[in-house]
């Protein structure tokens, strides 16, 4: 009886092993990316028309909504609804009957979420080791209510939630809150030098060769809507403003948690 060399025959059955292992993998990820992509005549021609109509409307701030006949239209944190005509737009909260969900803020917890995420490279960070939530805070070092904040800091830290800092004066630049923000954001440990600034006020000198993103976090508490210091967005995206206890922090994400539960939400969470 001859013999027959099996390697070949070994080496095609795992060739076509790894085929239908990369074949399962399309299959899992290529609907959703199919279904980003696929084209939207209609949606196309509501863009058309609101781009005469309300030209300070980006097209891509133009989407289906949840409710039949009704187009979202979004300009920054500020979200309405335009008739599938384009003759009326709709200013106001969508929310569904049937289940109680807040439809237009869960919009806003979303894009905030998404606006903190561009943001946390150049946060200044105060953490546990292993933290279970994040909150992003816009601070101010001139602001007395930031500082009472940043007291709170530890006990937050010690409840496994993460800080992830940001700059934020409401009086702009050139203002000396604007500026004593890049001082601090310029120095070699800008936690350090945060901690001393929000708790005593006093700032370094500034380091003059230092590019900083002071401008980029004021402009994106601006498109937040933002007017104050200190403001938090939460772990969901819902936005908190002022001092509170550690302790009233968390009850808040609890409380937004539980609301949230019967409903069979989702809601996004901070990275």
């Amino acid at each position: 009886m001859p013999v027959t060399d099996s390697r070949p025959l070994a080496q095609l059955h795992r060739l076509m092993r790894i085929a239908i292992a990369v074949l399962l993998l399309l299959a899992s990820t290529t609907p959703s990316i199919a279904a980003d992509a696929a084209p939207d005549p209609e949606l196309e021609q509501m863009r058309d028309r609101l781009a005469t109509r309300l030209p300070e409307v980006r097209r891509e701030d133009v989407q289906r909504s949840a409710a039949p006949g009704l187009f979202e239209v979004r300009s920054g944190m500020t979200f309405g609804y335009v008739t599938a005509d384009g003759l009326y737009v709709i200013s106001g909260e969508m929310a569904d009957l049937s289940t109680g969900e807040r439809i237009t803020e869960a919009r806003r917890d979303r894009e905030r979420l998404g606006i903190a995420q561009r943001l946390q490279p150049d946060a200044i960070v105060f953490a546990p080791a292993a933290p279970t939530q994040w909150i992003t805070v816009f601070t101010d070092v001139d602001c007395h209510y930031c500082r009472l904040l940043h007291r709170e800091v530890p006990e937050l830290n010690k409840l496994g939630i993460g800080i992830r800092y940001v700059f934020f004066s409401k009086y702009g630049s050139p203002s000396q809150a604007y500026d004593r923000a890049r001082v601090i954001w310029c120095q070699k440990d800008r936690q350090a030098s945060l901690n001393v600034g929000l708790l005593s006020g006093v700032v370094p000198t500034r380091d003059a060769s230092c590019k900083d993103p002071v401008r980029d976090q004021y402009q994106a508490a601006v498109d937040l809507g933002i007017h104050g210091t200190p403001a938090m967005i939460l772990p969901d995206g819902g936005l908190f403003y002022g001092y509170a206890k550690a302790e009233s922090i968390v009850e808040e994400i609890r409380s937004r948690a539980a609301a949230a539960a019967p409903r069979g939400d989702q809601p996004p969470t901070a990275p």
